[in-house]
């Protein structure tokens, strides 16, 4: 008689060599994992020694600043020194000193860089803008590393005696320039009996603006709207504004942009006031003036193009200069343009991707709607040694 199941459940068997075979492969999967995470941290210990120890050893990267760019780049260079940027093997520091662009011109071109009187020669220059750029690429271009770039920049304004401005002054255009240098000029804001409008025209440091606001008046003398050119720069229209622009330009204190913009804030008879307009970045006259309450200084935008001050990143080019110290600048210029030091810049009044300070009495920050473009090189040194001393080009 054959069996049946009572209802209990029934069982199954699983060979114990198969659980045996599976454990193995198991305990194999995880010996192999293992080890290659082993190996992986043994080859990354001579890259992480190297980084630490530096097998080149230290180097240093110098670069000049425009003194008025210069605190804010330092303080970049601090915070980029804090990465501890490792470049060819070498612990690369950056340094940042301030120096007048003249000086700087005026060693980059000699015949050897004299380091006693100059420093150490610079990886990259950031002048103030690129008129220096330009008499460095038409005199000596073999010290150039690529196209220099735009770090920040800051348009060109006439810091003007506030009652001539309110008067109708604050509409005139650049090609109107010369002829308010003029005999009785005032006449048509209803202040013939004081003169002129009396321009200064400074020529020693930090007087970018000068030479911008001159390629300014020749580009309204020409016109053109496309970028200045050596003939049009050397024309007789153009000579002949900029010979009356600078006929008898008024000079007070030192003669610096900075001295003409206090005499104006500083004048109590604008009737007799010794200077009433100088050109002056708008970020010069920010920092001149961001303490006032009131504003006596007014800030004009002439019509027509607006000149620019654009801070060009040169990167440069010699024997003094290395691989490593010419990739750690690009590398601090790259590090310059992120929005956190960015915002450094531009909180001191520099116009770029981050924002601008608070409007304050005397400038707005306003929009610049009609930029100047970047004259030719041989127009900006025309230019430039018609307004500028001989010797300073």
């Amino acid at each position: 008689m054959a069996k049946h199941n009572s209802g209990g459940r029934s069982r199954h068997f699983i060979s114990r060599p198969l659980v045996a075979l599976a454990l193995a492969l198991i305990m194999v999967a995880g010996l192999v994992t293992a080890w290659r995470q082993l190996g992986d941290r043994i080859d990354d210990e001579p890259a992480v020694a190297a980084a630490d120890e530096c097998l080149e050893g230290p180097a240093k990267a110098s670069i000049l600043a425009d003194p008025g760019i210069a605190p804010a780049l330092q303080k970049i260079a601090e915070d980029f020194n804090k990465t501890k940027p490792v470049i060819r093997d070498y612990c690369v520091t950056v340094e940042v000193r301030p120096a007048d662009a003249r000086a700087t011109l005026e060693g980059l071109t000699a015949t050897t860089w004299d380091t006693k009187t100059y420093g150490e020669f610079p990886a990259a220059w950031v002048p103030q803008s690129s008129i220096w750029a330009a008499t460095l690429q038409t005199s000596k271009a073999e010290v150039f590393q690529g196209k220099p770039e735009s770090l920040v920049s800051s348009p060109i304004r006439l810091a003007m005696e506030p009652e001539i401005a309110e008067a109708g002054a604050n509409s005139i255009a650049w090609a109107d320039l010369p002829a308010q240098t003029q005999a009785n000029s005032l006449g048509e804001f209803g202040r013939r009996s004081w003169g002129s409008l009396r321009i200064a025209m400074p020529n020693g440091p930090q007087s970018d603006a000068t030479a911008l606001s001159s390629q300014a008046v020749a580009a309204g003398t020409v016109p053109t709207t496309s970028p200045l050119t050596a003939a049009q720069a050397s024309s007789p229209p153009v000579t002949e504004a900029l010979d009356r622009l600078m006929s008898a330009p008024p000079r007070v204190g030192d003669g610096s942009v900075d001295a003409a913009v206090r005499s104006i804030a500083e004048t109590t008879d604008p009737a007799d006031a010794p200077v009433r307009a100088v050109a002056v970045t708008e970020q010069q006259l920010y920092a001149i003036t961001k303490d006032d309450k009131t504003a006596r200084v007014a800030a004009v935008a002439p019509k027509g193009q607006t000149p620019v001050a654009d801070y060009p990143a040169i990167r440069l080019a010699d024997k003094a200069i290395p691989a490593h110290l010419s990739d750690a600048v690009g590398q601090f210029f790259t590090f310059a343009r992120k929005p956190v030091q960015m915002e450094i810049l531009t909180k001191s009044g520099f116009r770029g991707s981050g924002p601008l300070p608070e409007p304050t009495a005397t400038v707005d920050f306003g929009e610049v709607r009609d930029q100047m473009p970047v004259p030719e090189p041989e127009a900006s040194v025309i230019i430039s040694r018609k307004v500028y001393p001989a010797a300073a080009l």
